[in-house]
């Protein structure tokens, strides 16, 4: 039986945490890359659904703030579970985050094992079973 690896978009600007997190999740998951919300918006709009989104806050061109405010506003994209992975780590941006549904908040540096658990806790978390 051929199981599909769960699929993960990591928007990040800095190429060397994004190479970093490519490489370390790509063992388990197939992993996307893109280096700003703009990039992240122009790979979903041609279709592509990821299960988790990795998203980092501070970006140029579309900040993450943006990226999560649109994604959520849209009914096609509004349940993809999202972990944001910033540097900031004040409390009116975690709330601000919360506010808008992320479904974890790290800041960096962060720990790689700790991450991985967080991203399993949320891409393998039980569904509520629905009668139809």
């Amino acid at each position: 039986m051929n199981i599909a690896r769960k699929r993960i978009l990591i928007i990040e600007d800095h190429e060397s945490i994004r190479l970093l997190l490519g490489t370390m999740l790509s063992k388990t998951y197939e992993v996307v890359t893109k280096k700003d919300g703009l990039e992240g918006m122009a790979w979903l709009v041609k279709g592509n659904l990821p299960d988790l989104i990795l998203l980092d806050m501070s970006m140029p061109r579309l900040s993450g703030n943006d990226f999560l405010k649109n994604i959520r506003q849209s009914g096609f994209f509004h349940d993809i579970p999202v972990i944001v992975v910033s540097g900031n780590d004040g409390e009116e941006d975690v709330k601000n985050c919360l506010r808008w549904g992320v479904d974890d908040y790290l800041t960096k540096p962060f720990n790689p094992i700790s991450l991985k658990k967080r991203i399993e806790s949320v891409l393998f978390q039980p569904q509520p079973y629905v009668l139809n």
